[in-house]
């Protein structure tokens, strides 16, 4: 009963959040690129975004007004010594290449930390890029050697310039939290905790950020004009202090959409995602709880085919059809759970008592025909 009403509780809350957001029509753009031994530069219409060959995103610019300004991984040498970022930093072992894909294209660029500098990390980066805009960016970090090592943080720039009195919002755990961009320098920490989403908008455009893998993250957005930056750091810990051995390999996969079409495009992705992963986990409760009517098993069916589509759309890039496909996924399985208890009322109550009845009639008839007889 407690996992029914549990099912039931994330079907009404998910499809209240889908029915909130009316769907946003966005059009495929061409994917322009050029390639060189410094990294990649990508124009999506009016956003352009630059790879950098030692495997960091050095900037994501919207109309020409930076939203990113620096994303990837920054390792400390022990007692805190800064070494570089692989945004700009590093030994390029392989260089930059694009392939065409459908929808889009995919750009691989592969570097480590010089021996010189201690920090044995071998970097790995894989972006798929849309024609919609949006950008799945996976990395693989590797000890190419036994490195001790003080921190290995990933980080999010967000330049000062650019968003500075707005809002940076962050969501976990179906919670969405504002917190205020400074324009003058206040404290270090301006907010800390844990994070699956963050978003941003400004007059310039919107700016998402989704962690896939890991889905959260700790994290500590700091303002670095503390120490003479111009960015507001959010920065995760992948690795603490410690010696990590030959071959250990950490993963981050996130997705990247900067964009011009307003705030309700961004309610929209983020909506998409979220009923995403709601429809998934409830198909996965409702598989465990494994509907017994046929009507349910056939809805069930149709569900899962449902969240197989919305994927399918999502990994084109296609905000409305994840939207779309989750929203119908959550809907199903909301008829799935109705069927059931109307289905086992029919199978369970009803039919039994007619045969019960049915038997009790038999019964009774025999009974007179003896008498009568």
């Amino acid at each position: 009963m407690d996992s029914s009403r549990g099912i039931l509780l994330l079907l009404l809350v998910s499809l209240l959040a889908l029915s909130m957001f009316s769907v946003v029509p966005s059009r495929s753009q061409e994917v322009t690129y050029e390639v060189s031994e410094a990294g990649v530069s990508v124009t999506i219409d009016n956003v352009d975004i630059w790879i950098t060959a030692q495997t960091g995103i050095g900037s994501i610019s919207i109309g020409g007004v930076q939203v990113v300004s620096g994303l990837g991984f920054a390792p400390f040498r022990p007692g805190w010594q800064w070494v570089g970022a692989t945004w700009y930093y590093g030994e390029v072992l392989e260089a930059p290449t694009v392939e065409p894909i459908e929808g889009g294209i995919r750009v691989r660029t592969h570097a480590r930390f010089p021996p010189e500098s201690e920090q044995y990390f071998e970097f790995v980066g894989v972006y798929t890029i849309y024609n919609t805009g949006m950008i799945i960016a996976n990395f693989t970090i590797t000890t190419y050697e036994d490195t001790d090592t003080q921190w290995v943080p990933f980080y999010v720039n967000w330049p000062i310039d650019t968003f500075k009195g707005s809002k940076l919002y962050i969501a976990y755990g179906g919670t969405i939290t504002g917190v205020d961009l400074p324009v003058e320098y206040k404290v270090t920490t301006v907010s800390s905790g844990t994070y699956s989403v963050a978003y941003a908008s400004t007059q310039y455009g919107d700016m998402v950020v989704i962690l896939l893998d890991p889905p959260s993250l700790g994290y500590s957005l700091d303002d670095a004009r503390a120490w003479g930056g111009s960015v507001y750091e959010l920065k995760s810990t992948i690795s603490g202090a410690g010696t990590l051995p030959k071959g250990t390999t950490f993963k981050v996969s996130i997705i990247l959409f900067p964009h011009s079409k307003g705030a309700e495009f961004t309610n929209l992705i983020v909506n998409a995602f979220s009923g995403l992963g709601a429809a998934k986990s409830t198909v996965e409760a409702l598989k465990k709880s494994k509907p017994r009517t046929p009507g349910g098993s056939k809805l069930l069916v149709q569900c899962e085919e449902e969240v197989k589509l919305a994927y399918d759309a999502f990994s084109k890039g296609d905000i409305e059809g994840t939207y779309a496909h989750a929203k119908k996924a959550l809907e199903l399985a909301q008829k799935v759970k109705s069927v059931e208890r109307q289905q086992r009322i029919i199978f369970f109550v009803v039919i039994p008592n007619v045969v019960g009845l049915v038997l009790m009639l038999i019964v009774v008839r025999s009974a007179l025909v003896k008498v009568r007889s």
